[in-house]
């Protein structure tokens, strides 16, 4: 408690502008952005293993945050809470410490280059810092949040590098595992991920099996690509958004926004020679 109030103690609105953006930037969003980037233009492979690798540690965040069930400092005395809608779940391991560690140790891991591994070790210092700034977790949250998401990387890097061009028997554990877990774990969160992660698996498999997608294109084929991949997402959001948020209805959306991302749309570019 002693930490957040002395971070707070500098508090002012430049500081609560520039905190706010940089928790908004770490988390998931980041990491699976840039996965689907590269997947869609640069190199398929580098982007479904970074994508694995984010939707495996997003899944385990919230396992964790399943079994140890821990309550944020929102509401303490003395603490001044804001941004507590990226709060979700409960406080311990961070998501968006684990998250934004996780999307930097793959892209650090990945290309090796020095500026990456500059950027990545500041904003490893300024997400964990932002949530405790903005009074939604406690310091063993952030620290430890960063560490999983780091040894996450590890572990889901082999996993990816052991079952991509063999058996997918690990893929198939891994996927099994988790599906178990959410089912003892229920939440909106680990629902959401699993969803995903389901979504991802299966598009592994078809891709090799059936479309073989090739990311390569000019740029007016990029911009169709786009707009083929927004307009297919946004549809299938606001469709779902039509029925009660109960726990099946949250679990069909993402695996369905994931699905079409990595399945759907890269099988109509390559239909339609949407590719050099």
């Amino acid at each position: 408690m002693e930490v957040i109030q002395f971070i707070q103690s500098y508090a002012n609105p430049s500081l609560d502008t520039f905190f706010k953006i940089i928790t908004n930037l770490g988390g998931q969003t980041l990491g699976v952005i840039l996965g689907i980037i590269f997947f869609l233009f640069i190199n398929k492979k580098i982007g479904f293993k970074f994508i694995y690798a984010m939707l495996f540690s997003f899944c385990l965040n919230n396992i964790l945050k399943g079994i140890f069930n821990e309550s944020r400092p929102i509401g303490t005395p003395g603490i001044k809470s804001s941004e507590i809608n990226t709060a979700t779940g409960s406080s311990f391991p961070s998501g968006h410490s684990q998250g934004n560690s996780t999307a930097f140790t793959f892209l650090i891991t990945q290309f090796k280059k020095k500026w990456i591994l500059a950027l990545g070790i500041v904003m490893m210092i300024l997400v964990p810092l932002s949530r405790l700034y903005l009074g939604v977790h406690w310091p063993i949250d952030v620290i430890l949040g960063t560490i999983f998401g780091i040894v996450s990387v590890f572990i889901s890097n082999k996993i990816f590098d052991l079952s991509f061009d063999k058996p997918k028997k690990l893929f198939l554990i891994t996927l099994v595992i988790f599906l178990i877990l959410g089912l003892v774990f229920k939440s909106s969160d680990l629902t959401k991920a699993i969803g995903s992660f389901l979504g991802l698996n299966l598009s592994l498999l078809i891709d090799q099996k059936y479309i073989n997608f090739n990311p390569k294109a000019d740029i007016k084929q990029n911009i169709l690509k786009l707009l083929i991949l927004a307009i297919g997402l946004i549809l299938i959001y606001f469709i779902f958004n039509l029925f009660n948020k109960t726990l099946i209805v949250e679990f069909l959306k993402y695996f369905s926004l994931c699905f079409y991302g990595l399945t759907i749309s890269p099988y109509i570019f390559m239909k339609f020679k949407i590719h050099s």
